[in-house]
């Protein structure tokens, strides 16, 4: 999900209410919590919308309001007072007639299928800052860290990968409410908060079309990053690297 979608999602988020519990926010709440400039546009959406809310609720209801509409008496003079009045009410129901237009819509659905799961994920991963890893050399303590968290740790890495890969660390994240681990490798040495290899992992029923097959299917559609997908035993995995085939066959 990208920071545009986000905010088109959570535009229609309304603070102290049941949209907090929401599954259809949850994935670009989360995002919020990762992006310091999209928090800060969300932070001053809320309080936009618990201004006008609290404008909306401060306009005071005329003492005679309701008998005076009801009424079927002809009235033949109206007060500029309860002009005014009947004026200030009418913007105020259209005002919020408005705001709540786009609730009412029919919302877009979020693609569930493996590609847009394999582009969020490895978008994510390598976006330098675009994801909160846990800096941990030991495969062993990557397996803790994400068995604590609650994210997926049946997983079964390929020799090559720990043979020849540098481990750098893990994230337990989540697409769409459904469970990820994204285990972080380095090529070559560099920084220890740098990673240019990944292994995503989750179910394989948290997304239409995944791969049915054991065999790793290469894909190169991502610029500048190569992948490696594959179906085993109700897991499926994600290899991901920053260079070319050629790279990523010495980790499969």
């Amino acid at each position: 999900m990208t920071d545009n979608q986000a905010k088109e999602i959570l535009k229609l988020y309304r603070p102290g209410t049941a949209d907090a519990e929401d599954p259809s926010f949850a994935e670009a709440l989360v995002l919020c919590e990762r992006n310091a400039e999209l928090k800060s546009w969300f932070t001053e959406h809320c309080a936009l919308y618990s201004a006008l809310r609290a404008k909306f609720k401060g306009i005071p209801v005329p003492e005679g309001l309701r008998q005076q509409i009801i009424s079927e008496r002809k009235v033949h003079t109206v007060p500029m007072w309860q002009k005014a009045v009947l004026l200030a009410g009418t913007v105020a129901v259209l005002a919020l007639v408005v705001w709540r237009i786009p609730s009412l819509l029919p919302q877009p659905r979020e693609p569930h299928d493996f590609a847009h799961f394999r582009a969020y994920m490895v978008g994510q991963a390598s976006r330098a800052g675009g994801y909160g890893m846990q800096q941990l050399t030991d495969l062993n303590q990557i397996h803790l860290f994400l068995t604590e968290s609650g994210a997926v740790t049946n997983y079964t890495l390929p020799a090559n990968l720990q043979k020849n890969a540098i481990a750098a660390g893990c994230v337990g994240t989540q697409w769409q409410g459904k469970q990820v681990s994204m285990l972080c490798f380095q090529t070559r040495p560099m920084p220890p908060t740098s990673s240019d290899l990944w292994l995503i992992v989750t179910d394989s029923s948290n997304a239409t079309g995944t791969p049915n097959s054991a065999t790793p299917l290469i894909d190169k559609t991502i610029p500048g990053i190569t992948t490696a997908s594959w179906t085993t035993n109700g897991k499926t995995y994600v290899l991901a690297v920053k260079g070319d085939e050629q790279l990523l066959d010495k980790f499969l």
